[in-house]
């Protein structure tokens, strides 16, 4: 039992003590063949086969480290759930920090984002000046009857918008 109860006394995770309760199990199974057998070795000595008295102090022994055992294991199990419980409330804690994180690069990036379509609009409204200014020259030039100076806008925005797209 010494060993197990170091290996026990110094679980700190789920996993250290479910390796321990595995550990655990093994004794107690190997105890409970250990109890037949001595249950048997009294039914002998009640037959006369045997010394009754220390058949029988060896079965309240092994009962007494069954008892043992199985105490332990709850134990074990109980500090198990509960490790299991503090880690997963520290994952838990450490995806709410992830997540703070993104939220904060997900502003910025809105913030971004604003800032583009601001200038985006601002060049629109220049783009929109310019096709005024560009129809306004046309308008003169077909009045001189130099159309060859005019300016075709469907071709330019087309020429402007051609090219690969995201």
């Amino acid at each position: 039992m010494t060993p197990h109860a170091e290996t026990l006394g110094k679980a700190r995770t789920a996993a250290d003590f479910a390796a321990v309760i595995a550990l655990l199990d093994t004794d107690i199974n190997d105890a409970v063949v250990r109890r037949r057998a001595l249950e048997q070795a009294e039914d002998r000595a009640v037959f006369g086969d045997g010394d009754l008295a220390a058949a029988r102090a060896a079965l309240d022994a092994c009962n007494d480290v069954i008892t043992l055992l199985e105490k332990t294991i709850c134990v074990a199990d109980t500090r198990r759930i509960d490790a299991a419980e503090s880690e997963a409330r520290a994952d838990i804690a450490a995806l709410g920090d992830e997540i703070a994180a993104k939220a904060a690069t997900l502003t910025e990036r809105w913030r971004n984002a604003a800032r583009l379509v601001e200038l985006l609009r601002q060049e629109l409204f220049e783009a929109d000046a310019l096709v005024r200014a560009i129809a306004t020259a046309n308008g003169l030039f077909d009045a001189a009857s130099v159309a060859e100076l005019k300016i075709n806008l469907t071709a330019a925005r087309r020429a402007a918008m051609a090219g690969a797209r995201a």
